[in-house]
């Protein structure tokens, strides 16, 4: 009161001060005190209002759980859990469960997340009952009707909008993003401008949409299709904005629903299921969808066009209308009717007043459309038809966006002040954003190439210094990577399409011209282009790993490294921890970086301790659904676009909740993304054997491989079916046992039960079928699928609806996959909760063991590889003279019809007749090439040899390779004190010599193998003499064998039985590799494959084409296979120098190559290549060359080979051209004839080319005279030739078409191999000098240990550990073949004994110390002995460790 009359007198003052009449001043008076009164009372409502908001937010967070989350923020790893709850589908669930299972839903894509009832705790709460005793006569329906229900009324169901924005209020920026995405992907309106409840900023979250791409199709001016594929922050896009003013009949969400997609609820509107009065969280939230036309002629809108809806009166949330009817193309309102003294008519006004297009909506008017000034617009609601009103609008939405040419980014929002940006206000993001920005801005300046390893450093260095904000800096980076080569691949993804197209139509018209062989080439060649220009973090951590495995190597850094590469599987292992897929597998390669894999393996144990895993494989054809399935399944994010395929193999960890790691028996789920069978763009490249390769892995390492089918197609079905029964046949022979699911996707009608079961009776009829013929592969006794694997076909066959609910792009996710998807979850947590996973050390071992397998090729599979080299003379002859016969009388058909060239029709007609009776003559005067029969020619050489003994063997079907015991094929000399009697009678083998005959057989196999592809029988066809070669060595080896220190002689039946076991083994490739040749040179089949080409020439000589012109097309033909010869044999010389420089194994000499394969042989610590080696040396030394030389040619492709082989064929279309130029410039110079001219181009590329004037002996060139235009038809042929060759060049066709005797590795061979290969008698050491035959004793630098070979000592059960070294200055003997010797006198047995130099030397020598503890056991079951007593291994060998014994072999090699 004291206040109003201070008050009141100041007023008096001023009046009286102003001069102002008295009346005056008590009006001055009384409206002051009204204003103070009134202010004060509003601000008391305002107040209250504001208090009974904050406590429904405190309300809404509770009810929900979510108190404690509004500061310490949910993370990505707080639900990408395997919990209990996340197994059951869940239509309805308690109140306190609604975050859970919106979470669950949303990250299975199931947009019914937003659709969940809730359970009432008490049900009789739900119907209100009064106490009410009237009778029915005296009962009042208006009375009782009308009484009020307060105080019964159970409370308000949660708005599934705010379950939805309270989970966003509490979440990190990266669950945040992980939200946005998968509402996107359930084609949900996204938040776009968030007020927050506690302080009412509004917020923009930029960064939740970073992950976000759109894609759509429009039809430009020619009617042709552009498809785009953007990410949605910078596309530019015309902007919708729709706002409410007051309270209004009609939703507004609902009509913007209709505009987008009247089948979809995009925006949550008041009529949706699970709708309730209020809504706490959404007033003043601005959200956001997309309408993406599909390129069609029904489509709503003919671009991409944004929507932006702002929940509640628009009137109350000036800043959020601000920035959107700014930013507007068209703006939209909604309310009931205009009214001046309405507190928005202001705002209206302005509107009304702004150009920018204006859509007036009435709830409170009847009438039409009508534009009531320019770009203005009304169209009435009330009583009007719900289908002809969205229809309006959206003609008059697309009239104004016609003419208008605004524009809306998404990421220009930021720049308007008074809102926070997520990503300016978040240290860390921003942070990460500048380090990704600072590696981009590298990529500006100069081609990736020029500056990778500046970019490799930049980013170990930025992954290093900021582990804080390293999954910022991560998702900025792919970001960007993303960004800066979209522009590349949307122009290579618009080209392929174009020549898909292409090619489709040429094979739809059954054409295989020469065109649709180009058009192939070409396609590949954009294939090529489009895997070149992805580029990913995932390409950054494969150069990582192949860093790290190179240090690893040598145990030193690179020089200007400026890290330790030690430190590198750590970063590796964090970003699997932090949920980012590793790469397992190198997709461009196919290859797995053991040593790198392992070592992140490590780190991971580390970090996480040695925890178990399940691990889950998928496998399917491309583009089947694979990644989109593990991600609905676990919430990834695998790549799943038709322009990132899967290539290779990723794997990532999903964590197992702890209520859930007692009933699981496991830590984590290892999730292992594939890439597609038989891709698409790979077809050319793909082989069955790199799918089967692929399937073998996958399936070898996982616990449970899902195989993933799409649709029904039987063809399809048949091609995987086959691979993946294969790749089980493997693992039980390997005594593996994974199981399987199978999964049928886009199945039409997944609920027919009698559909079905059909479908799985033909499955597994079909699975059956496959195992018989992969058990005939496998050399494996297996009938039915159920003999390799346990399958349940009821329960182990899925099958999936389609994946989206409509058409794309705006299709969102069909519910009943997300249901298939949660069965099949189920299913998988079954077969893992029988299952005990492995440890993650143990994984390590498994990864590693299966790469050894494919490598060594131990599941019996093997790669027939076909080597290119030129004909035989007399069969290339005989071929050019019927062609050229062949072109001289199409040249004099041609001639004679030549007044009818504009008839087509006569033309083919004349032609077709003059080529059957051509065809048929050959085929008279020319023998047929003849079918083989190999045993019998086996038969024939052996009878030649052994006539007596053949009478009753030959009869005998024994196989060598499966005996038990050798035994029976020897006969045992009279000296022999090692062999064993049984009952005085039955003398049989010792185990050592069991052993030697074995590897004998084994290593004669091997060789007789690589003889076989030597012949190249697929391009030189089979002669007996193949067979004659064959036996000839298998008989020289048993003659070397037998001439060693042996105690016994092999009889003639264990020769005839290695040839004929070796034979009937070969029997199969022989007679498939002669057919595939009688195929490529039989008369009729050849011509046939020519006829196109003859035709062509015909037609040109019938239109009049010069004899110049033709003869100049038939040089560049005939040049085609020179070329290739040429380029092939000069890039494998070049690669050899390369291999030897470059290959850190194979650029020393023969010792330093033992040297490392002795290291590698420590580092894989696998006793039967120990043994291997030992025993079969220089087969060992070849594998290994062979190995090294096949990777160096995987792995360096594309960058060294590829390059090479361009290089090379561009010089040699240079040389053609000079060659052609100057032999016309001699010609015209001497006044000389087109044979002059032939002889000087042959002679100028007779030092590069195997091409001669005998080539086109036969075809008739007198005529030729204009020397300018055959070499300018040279000129212009020679290049689509070229370009067609190099379009062929690829990792498979490199060395099936080398001449043998180019080939890197045979060159190689030859060069570490023609050296001493004798060995030390006792202990199986090499020689190591360098010279075949040489003078002088044989030395060595490593000896071995004795218990090493086991064969040279008296006392027959034990294994002796000690060193030849140390053995001669010793006491003790040793066996030879003429006795028993001391050791110190070992050169008196004589033989080879008499050359070998044994240094005495008591120095310690680590490696083999090292190998015969770490092998003990090994060595003993080998050798069936044991090292006891005297024969003890001494105590002292034990200290030395593997990197002792590597260590050591620097000073002694």
């Amino acid at each position: 009161m004291r206040f109003i009359l201070v008050l009141r007198s100041t007023f008096l003052f001023l009046s009286e001060l102003f001069k102002v009449e008295y009346w005056k001043r008590l009006n001055i008076i009384n409206i002051s005190l009204f204003f103070f009164f009134s202010v004060k009372q509003r601000k008391n409502k305002d107040i209250g209002a504001e208090q009974s908001r904050v406590e429904k937010i405190y309300h809404l967070f509770h009810r929900l759980h979510l108190e404690d989350r509004r500061h310490n923020k949910l993370r990505p790893a707080d639900v990408l859990q395997i919990f209990a709850h996340s197994l059951q589908s869940h239509e309805s669930c308690a109140e306190e469960e609604l975050i859970q299972t919106f979470l669950q839903k949303l990250l299975m894509m199931n947009y019914r997340a937003r659709y969940i009832k809730t359970k009432e705790k008490n049900k009789e709460d739900h119907t209100q009952q009064r106490n009410n005793h009237s009778s029915e006569d005296e009962s009042d329906i208006f009375h009782e009707m009308s009484l009020s229900s307060d105080g019964t009324s159970h409370s308000e169901r949660i708005h599934p909008m705010d379950v939805q924005m309270a989970v966003f209020h509490c979440a990190d920026g990266f669950l945040k993003q992980l939200m946005v995405t998968k509402l996107s992907q359930c084609q949900y309106a996204l938040p776009l401008l968030v007020p927050d409840p506690d302080t009412h900023q509004i917020e923009f979250p930029l960064w939740t949409f970073r992950q976000i791409n759109k894609s759509w199709k429009m039809r430009n001016t020619n009617n042709e299709t552009i498809i785009q594929i953007q990410p949605i922050c910078t596309a530019k896009t015309p902007m919708v904005s729709f706002f409410r003013f007051g309270s209004v009949s009609s939703s507004k969400s609902q009509l913007m629903n209709s505009l987008i997609n009247e089948k979809h609820n995009t925006f949550f509107h008041r009529n949706c299921p699970g709708s309730s009065r209020t809504r706490v969280l959404m007033d003043g939230v601005v959200e956001i969808a997309w309408f993406c036309p599909s390129g069609s002629y029904d489509d709503k809108f003919t671009d991409c066009v944004a929507f932006c809806n702002l929940h509640g009166d628009a009137g109350d949330h000036e800043k959020q209308l601000q920035i959107l009817t700014e930013m507007a193309s068209v703006n939209v309102v909604l309310l009931s009717q205009l009214d001046m003294n309405d507190k928005s008519a202001a705002i209206i006004q302005n509107m009304y007043r702004n150009s920018k297009p204006l859509i007036c909506l009435f709830t409170e008017n009847e009438s039409a459309v009508t534009e009531v000034k320019k770009r203005k617009y009304k169209i009435g609601l009330r009583d009007r038809n719900h289908s002809v009103v969205p229809e309006e609008l959206r003609r008059t939405i697309n009239v104004c966006l016609s003419e208008s040419s605004s524009t809306f980014r998404l990421e220009d929002l930021s720049k308007h002040s008074d809102i926070r940006v997520d990503e300016e206000d978040d240290e860390d993001c921003r942070r990460g954003r500048e380090a990704a920005q600072q590696m981009m801005s590298l990529l500006e300046k100069k081609d990736l190439t020029e500056i990778k390893e500046e970019f490799i450093k930049i980013f170990i260095k930025e992954m290093n210094s900021h582990a804080a904000n390293n999954m910022y800096f991560l998702k900025w980076l792919r970001i960007f990577l993303d960004e800066y080569i979209s522009a590349d691949l949307s122009d290579l993804h618009h080209k392929y399409d174009e020549m898909w197209s292409t090619v489709l139509k040429l094979k739809e018209n059954f054409d295989k011209s020469e065109q649709l062989k180009a058009e192939q080439a070409e396609l590949e060649r954009i294939s090529e282009e489009l895997q070149a220009a992805a580029f990913g973090v995932e390409h950054i951590m494969r150069e990582i790993g192949q860093i790290y495995e190179s240090c690893s190597s040598v145990k030193k850094n690179k020089k200007d490294l400026q890290f330790d590469f030690s430190s590198l599987p750590s970063l590796a292992a964090e970003m699997m921890i932090s949920g980012f897929p590793l790469e397992l597998m190198d997709g461009d390669a196919a290859h797995v970086p053991v040593v790198w894999i392992s070592a992140v393996l490590d780190k991971l144990i580390q970090k996480l301790g040695d925890q178990r895993v399940f691990v889950l494989s998928v496998l399917g054809v491309q583009s089947s659904g694979k990644s989109a399935m593990l991600n609905a399944m676990f919430g990834l994010q695998f790549a799943v676009s038709a322009g990132r395929l899967t290539r290779g193999a990723f794997m990532q960890l999903v964590k197992v909740s702890d209520e859930m790691k007692t009933q699981m028996n496991f830590d984590y789920i290892l999730v292992v993304d594939t890439e597609g069978l038989r891709p698409l763009e790979l077809a050319a490249r793909s082989t069955k054997d790199h799918d089967i390769e692929l399937a073998t892995f996958v399936v070898g390492l996982a616990n449970l491989t899902l195989i993933n089918i799409f649709g029904e197609n039987p063809s399809e079905m048949q091609d995987i079916l086959q691979i993946v029964v294969q790749a089980f046949l493997r693992m039980k022979k390997v005594k593996l046992n994974p199981s399987c699911v199978f999964v049928h996707q886009n199945i039409s009608d997944v609920t027919a039960k009698e559909k079905n079961m059909e479908g799985r009776r033909r499955l597994q009829e079909k699975l059956d079928e496959m195992t018989k013929l992969a058990a005939n592969e496998e050399v494996y006794d297996a009938e039915y699928f159920s003999d390799v694997i346990r399958f349940d076909v009821q329960n182990d066959v899925k099958y999936f609806a389609q994946l989206w609910e409509g058409n794309p792009p705006m299709a969102p996710p069909n519910p009943k996959y997300c249901e298939n998807i949660q069965e099949l979850k189920k299913t998988i947590m079954s077969h893992a909760s029988k299952s005990h996973g492995m440890m993650l050390i143990d994984l390590k071992d498994r990864i590693k063991d299966l790469c050894e397998a494919l490598l060594k090729e131990r599941f019996i599979f093997r790669k027939l590889e076909t080597e290119y080299s030129k004909w035989s003379w007399s069969l290339r002859s005989a071929m050019m003279e019927t062609e050229n016969k062949l072109h001289n009388k199409s040249k004099e058909l041609a001639l004679q019809l030549k007044d009818k060239a504009n008839n087509e029709e006569t033309l083919n007609k004349e032609f077709e007749l003059f080529w059957e009776q051509s065809v048929n003559r050959i085929v008279s005067d020319t023998p047929p090439i003849k079918d083989t029969d190999i045993m019998r020619d086996v038969r024939e050489i052996l009878k030649n040899i052994y006539r007596s003994a053949l009478v009753y063997h030959c009869s005998e079907s024994c196989d060598i390779f499966t005996v038990s015991t050798f035994s029976q094929y020897v006969i045992f000399r009279k000296s022999t004190k090692t062999v064993k009697e049984t009952c005085g009678f039955v003398q049989t083998l010792s185990p050592e010599d069991e052993s030697e005959i074995r590897s004998l057989v084994t290593d004669v196999a091997q060789q007789t193998d690589s003889m076989i592809q030597s012949f190249n029988i697929s391009k030189m066809g089979y002669n007996i003499s193949c067979i004659q070669q064959l036996i000839d060595y298998i008989k020289k080896r048993v003659a070397e064998h037998q001439e060693g220190s042996v105690n016994y002689v092999l009889k003639i039946e264990f020769f005839m039985d290695l040839v004929l076991s070796i034979c009937k083994r070969a029997n199969k490739i022989i007679t498939e590799q002669h057919r595939l040749f009688k195929e490529a040179n039989d008369h009729v089949l050849y011509l046939e494959r020519k006829r196109e080409e003859y035709y062509s020439i015909f037609q040109k000589y019938c239109h009049g084409a010069t004899s110049a012109a033709i003869f100049g097309e038939i040089i560049c033909q005939k040049l085609k296979e020179p070329i290739e010869q040429s380029v092939y044999k000069k890039t494998a010389k070049v690669l050899t120098d390369e291999i030897m420089k470059n290959c850190l194994s194979l650029n020393g000499n023969r010792s330093d190559l033992e040297k490392h394969i002795l290291k590698t042989l420590a580092e894989e610590e696998d006793f039967n290549k120990y043994m291997n080696y030992i025993h079969n040396t220089i087969d060992h030394f070849k594998s290994f060359i062979r190995d090294e030389v096949s990777r160096y040619i995987t792995d360096k492709f594309s960058v060294s080979v590829l390059p090479k082989m361009k290089e090379n064929i561009k010089l040699l279309q240079q040389k053609i051209r000079k060659a052609a130029h100057e032999s016309t410039e001699h010609v015209q110079v001497n006044r000389g004839d087109v044979g002059l001219w032939l002889k000087s181009f042959t002679q100028q590329l007779s030092d590069e080319l195997i091409f001669s004037e005998k080539d086109l002996s036969g075809v008739k060139y007198d005529d030729v005279d204009d020397f300018n235009l055959l070499k300018d038809v040279i000129r212009e042929e020679l290049p689509p030739i070229m370009s067609y060759m190099s379009s062929r060049f690829n990792t498979k066709t490199f060395p099936a078409n080398l001449d043998y005797k180019f080939r890197p590795d045979k060159l190689l061979i030859d060069h570490f191999c023609q050296c001493c290969w004798v060995q030390c008698p006792i202990r199986k050491d090499v020689c190591t000098n360098t010279i075949e035959n040489h003078h002088g004793d044989h030395s060595v630098a490593l000896h071995r240990e004795r218990g090493i070979n086991e064969r040279h000592f008296p006392q027959a059960q034990y294994l002796c550990a000690v060193v030849c070294t140390k053995l001669v200055t010793s006491d003790q003997d040793f066996n030879a073949p003429g006795g028993k010797f001391p050791c110190r006198e070992y050169r008196r047995a004589g033989g080879v004994y008499e050359d070998l130099s044994i240094t005495p030397d008591l120095s310690e020598l680590p490696y083999w110390k090292w190998f015969v503890c770490r092998f003990q056991k090994d060595l003993e079951k080998h050798y069936s002995k044991t090292s006891e007593g005297s024969f003890k291994i001494s105590d002292e060998w034990r200290k030395y460790s593997k990197q002792n014994a590597i260590e050591c072999l620097g000073q002694c090699i």
